[in-house]
């Protein structure tokens, strides 16, 4: 991040006072909310495939609500594929911080977009904001990596992209704690991990909130040395 210190080294806080505001803002916002959603059900992909289950199509929709829908023929990899999403956002967000910590800017630019890529050749289907979405993203990055190619837009991107995901990986888990109080019977994979466990929905909100917080933390004392000055 050498071209961002010499900007200006307050960037990362300007970053994150973006990426938190931003994704509050009607209708642009939301633009910005799949990147943490579609990471989500990623994890929930991931899991099915390394259970040796299948994923039958993966869902973004406008309201930043996202579906993965697998098959599974054991209960306790129908549990390990419900449990994934949240752990997974909140884990890919300390991935691009060290990342960032290693000065590997461009390369999370690209991985993401390449993440994406990949989902909505093999799973993205029946769902046209989807498959709008990712076109979009890809097509953004491509733009700033292949045609502006100037580094320190690269960089910023770089890092709101990880500040986002830090961020939406902490206020997802949170939502879905405030749900789990309100009506444990709508509070997504926690109410899904309940019917599975009996255990209830506002624990299995609460352990997702605690590991987010955890992986947050983990997170910001990769990058640390770069972003505290006195």
């Amino acid at each position: 991040m050498k071209d961002l210190q010499l900007f200006d080294y307050h960037i990362f806080y300007y970053l994150a006072a973006l990426a938190l505001i931003l994704p509050r803002i009607p209708y642009i916002g939301k633009f910005f909310n799949i990147i943490n959603t579609l990471i989500h059900e990623i994890g929930h992909a991931v899991m099915a495939l390394i259970t040796s289950g299948e994923v039958l199509k993966v869902q973004v929709f406008f309201d930043t609500s996202g579906l993965t829908t697998t098959k599974s023929n054991a209960g306790y990899k129908r549990f390990l594929v419900s449990i994934a999403g949240y752990p997974f956002a909140s884990a890919m967000a300390f991935v691009g911080f060290m990342l960032l910590g290693y000065g590997y800017e461009k390369w999370i630019v690209l991985g993401l977009s390449v993440l994406f890529l990949l989902t909505l050749i093999f799973w993205i289907r029946d769902n046209t904001y989807g498959i709008v979405w990712v076109i979009i993203f890809v097509a953004i990055n491509a733009f700033i990596v292949f045609y502006l190619k100037n580094e320190t837009v690269i960089e910023v991107a770089a890092w709101f992209y990880c500040v986002m995901m830090l961020l939406e990986s902490v206020v997802s888990t949170l939502d879905l704690f405030r749900i789990a109080i309100r009506t444990p019977q709508s509070a997504g994979d926690a109410t899904n991990l309940k019917k599975l466990t009996h255990i209830p929905a506002i624990l299995w909100a609460l352990l997702f909130v605690a590991f987010a917080g955890f992986m947050a933390y983990r997170s910001l004392l990769e990058v640390w040395p770069i972003i505290a000055f006195d």
